[in-house]
């Protein structure tokens, strides 16, 4: 049965580019831009981040393209970090045919259903969703959409993670080519890999609310032990708007996640060139508001301001729990945006001192988690040029 839908899918991807490419001298509609983008941080556990009173640097440069030929429509972007942060990568592309307005299908690198969409948080930095791979995920895949007055439903079939390969020694000392890290969407890494994944998503609009359950299933294998065991998540949330002009934004999500057969008590996830454990089984919960200020302005259209908190039980036996708290504000002056954000973490990986790529790693963070661990924050501030 897998073979055959792999096989399918080859397919459709093959046909799907093959129609576009005698399309490409007839596209009618075209659209190219981007975005510059640059951070001022400032980590309190990290000396010499705090020895030079924080440090401004280079975030991304990305491109935009997007085109259509009648029913069949492309939609594409590649961005360009550091290098010490994965350098150049593909952060979506896929290829559409949209059979009316209510539906349509997708082929190649495209967001995984799952969750609020396109976004379960209001700050720069997500959730905690998004670092064990749940939140602004992307795969490669096809994915069906249907899309109407009062609902939105997705479903969808991923062969496997966004990105290429790369050569490198897994934990038994055994070498050979597994996923490459430097991509942008978190997925397995270290000794595993997705091996096929399947995802439904089914949400209820009525004025200005919606109501949602995502589920998710697939597996990965050990290329260690050669072994392939599933996976699994599901999740319910709320998104709403409430005032006379939509002003506050409440969103509300709670999912559970787990790795079925792993052999220990965490599983290794990685992105941007980095490698950090996870909790192989947890339950994640996050409520986030926000109040939007009409602002005219010259150059400022409005501020957003938000708080975000994020909640992840471990199931583990000596696993402690993470915490995420992000409060900031958003300022809109199209085509500049900026994000201003006071993010404080409790046993994560990206807030705090990086135990996963030292000593002991999988007592750290997102995987075990210390049981004496501190808050530590990082106040952002990020810049950016739309075009």
């Amino acid at each position: 049965m897998k073979q055959m839908f792999t096989k399918c899918f080859i397919l459709l991807t093959l046909s799907a580019f093959a129609t576009a490419d005698s399309f490409s001298q007839k596209t009618k509609k075209f659209e190219l831009g981007g975005a510059l983008r640059f951070n001022y941080r400032y980590k309190d556990w990290d000396k010499n981040s705090k020895d030079v009173g924080g440090d401004a640097v280079f975030d991304v440069f990305k491109l935009n393209a997007k085109a259509s030929y009648s029913k069949l429509f492309l939609d594409a972007e590649y961005r360009f970090y550091p290098s010490d942060f994965g350098g150049g990568m593909l952060h979506h592309g896929y290829v559409g045919f949209k059979f009316n307005e209510e539906m349509q299908i997708q082929l190649g690198v495209n967001q995984v259903p799952f969750g609020i969409l396109p976004f379960a948080s209001h700050s720069w930095f997500f959730n905690l969703a998004y670092y064990v791979g749940l939140e602004d995920d992307y795969d490669m895949g096809v994915k069906f959409l249907y899309n109407s007055d009062n609902w939105d439903l997705a479903f969808a079939w991923y062969k496997n993670a966004e990105g290429g390969r790369a050569y490198k020694t897994f934990s038994n000392s055994k070498k050979g080519y597994g996923v490459d890290d430097a991509r942008y969407s978190y997925d397995l890494s270290g000794d595993t890999e997705e091996k096929g994944q399947w995802n439904g998503r089914a949400a209820y609009k009525f004025n200005s609310h919606e109501v949602g359950l995502s589920g998710q299933y697939g597996s990965y294998i050990n290329h260690a032990t050669d072994k392939t065991k599933s996976h699994y998540a599901f999740g319910a949330h709320y998104h709403g708007k409430f005032l006379a002009e939509k002003q506050l934004d409440i969103k509300l999500e709670a999912l559970k996640y787990g790795y079925n057969g792993n052999s220990g008590d965490v599983i290794t996830m990685a992105a941007y060139n980095y490698t950090y454990n996870i909790a192989e089984e947890a339950s994640l919960f996050s409520v986030g508001i926000a109040y939007t200020i009409p602002i005219n302005w010259t150059y400022i259209n409005a501020i957003q301001l938000y708080d975000n908190y994020h909640y992840m039980y471990k199931y583990g036996s000596g696993q402690n729990n993470t915490q995420m708290n992000v409060v900031g504000m958003m300022i809109s002056a199209d085509p500049v945006f900026v994000y201003i954000d006071y993010a404080s973490g409790k046993n994560h990986d990206w807030l705090g001192p990086w135990g996963a790529f030292g000593k002991n790693s999988d007592r750290y963070g997102l995987g075990r988690g210390a049981e004496s661990a501190e808050w530590h924050s990082w106040f952002n501030i990020n810049l950016g040029y739309y075009f």
